[in-house]
């Protein structure tokens, strides 16, 4: 039976390795992976000379012959028993010392172990195979991506003022304008097409780089607070149906007052999500302004460097006593009992946590009432199981020992826990801003 052509899968067709089987080049790449063609059969091989054999010319050229009753078979061998010059002229002397097993193993291949190779051709395990060196492109960034969305949407600003215009009658031809000698006259049905198609395909495009830009933005839940992703969701689902109307009925009319209402409302409410982003974004910039511990010489003042860190990370609580270090004969310093209760610790702990690239790993649920010991107790473990999960820092404190203020050790440990979670995560706030 002849063998039938295979389809392949759209995934397969892009593999030049999958659409080249069967052909001369796949199986020289083959051939060369598996090693098949080395040794015996895969060099430029020599033939081998044949073996000597015993030449009954060269007996009667010497004139030696045998006399007798016996046949010519019985006389050869005879004489060459008793003569050695006829044995060296007919045989080598390797040949008398070679194996039988090893003559029987030439004989099966008929080829020698050695070989030479020609220099002009290539040794038999170099994939002569064609690999294509594909090039990947680095990957848009944000900006790039919102400069392409932002010019898109221009096209498309633009595109719908010439409609509108055009279906008031106010449209005024730009005297640059290229002119075409094809082009069907003004308001017929294929006008109405060219126009529709025209529309089309902005807005297509639009809406690719409006995808494009949300799924990569770095801050997605920044973009989730300025519009929800339901909402987006749904404005898109809206453009694309007024898209699919109109190419059903083939344009007819060219496009009504509520479908160019719908688009230029997309375009208007994608424009104000990304100056509400550009906003908010110079809005950090300017508080990133104001930290005074992300710059400068702290050396001997590390204290008040964490405290000023603190401070910044949740302003709206007010200031911080001063952070004084804490003594095994003293009592618990001003600065630690503001923090026992552990509410502004877990407060801290979302607010860095919201202030950092990778925004995960905050505390949902947490006691505000903390009249009741166990649950100031509760806040504290919240706060040390949370930084141990979002920013790798174990913490060792006891909690219990905090709020009922058990001893100094209590207070020097939970000192320690705080210092090591503000160097952490100034040090992770930090490397996200460079």
């Amino acid at each position: 039976m002849r063998p039938q052509g295979t389809d392949f899968a759209a995934s397969a067709k892009a593999r030049e390795s999958v659409m080249s089987l069967g052909s001369i080049a796949h199986l020289q790449y083959y051939f060369a992976r598996t090693g098949i063609l080395d040794g015996k059969g895969g060099q430029l091989m020599r033939k081998k000379q044949p073996q000597a054999v015993l030449d009954i010319s060269v007996l009667e050229g010497n004139g030696t012959t045998t006399s007798g009753g016996g046949s010519d078979a019985d006389s050869s061998y005879a004489s060459l028993d008793s003569s050695p010059d006829l044995v060296s002229k007919a045989f080598g002397a390797n040949e008398l010392a070679r194996s039988p097993v090893d003559m029987q193993d030439d004989e099966d291949d008929g080829f020698e172990d050695g070989f030479i190779y020609d220099p002009d051709m290539l040794p038999p395990t170099v994939s002569t195979y064609n690999h294509k060196t594909h090039v990947i492109h680095k990957p848009p960034t944000v900006p790039e991506l919102q400069a392409d969305l932002e010019a898109s949407l221009r096209i498309v600003q633009r595109d719908l003022e010439e409609v509108q215009s055009r279906k008031t009658g106010t449209f005024e031809e730009p005297p640059e304008a290229p002119q075409y000698t094809n082009m069907p006259g003004a308001n017929t049905q294929s006008w109405y097409e060219l126009q529709g198609m025209r529309i089309l395909d902005v807005v297509t495009l639009a809406i690719r780089a409006a995808k494009l830009y949300y799924s990569a933005h770095e801050l997605p839940d920044r973009l989730d607070s300025i519009k929800p992703e339901k909402q987006v969701r749904a404005d898109l689902l809206g453009v694309m149906e007024v898209l699919k109307q109109m190419a059903t009925r083939n344009f007819k009319g060219g496009l009504k007052d509520e479908e160019i209402k719908i688009l230029v409302g997309w375009v208007d409410g994608v424009f104000d999500i990304l100056k509400r982003d550009a906003e908010i974004e110079a809005a950090e910039q300017a508080e990133r302004r104001g930290w005074s511990w992300l710059a400068g010489d702290w050396t001997g003042r590390e204290l008040e460097r964490e405290r000023q860190f603190l401070m910044s990370m949740d302003p709206e609580a007010g200031p911080l006593p001063e952070w004084t270090r804490a003594s095994e004969n003293d009592a618990p310093t001003p600065f630690l009992e503001t923090l026992q209760n552990g509410l502004r610790l877990v407060r801290l702990h979302n607010a860095a946590v919201k202030k950092s690239r990778r925004r995960f790993g905050a505390i949902p649920t947490f006691h505000v009432d903390t009249q009741k010991p166990y649950r100031c107790a509760d806040n504290l473990r919240y706060w040390a199981k949370a930084a141990e999960l979002r920013f790798e820092v174990v913490l060792s404190i006891d909690a219990l020992g905090i709020v009922y203020n058990s001893g100094p050790k209590a207070w020097l440990d939970f000192e320690t826990a705080i210092l090591e979670w503000c160097r952490h995560v100034r040090e992770e706030l930090t490397s996200g801003l460079l």
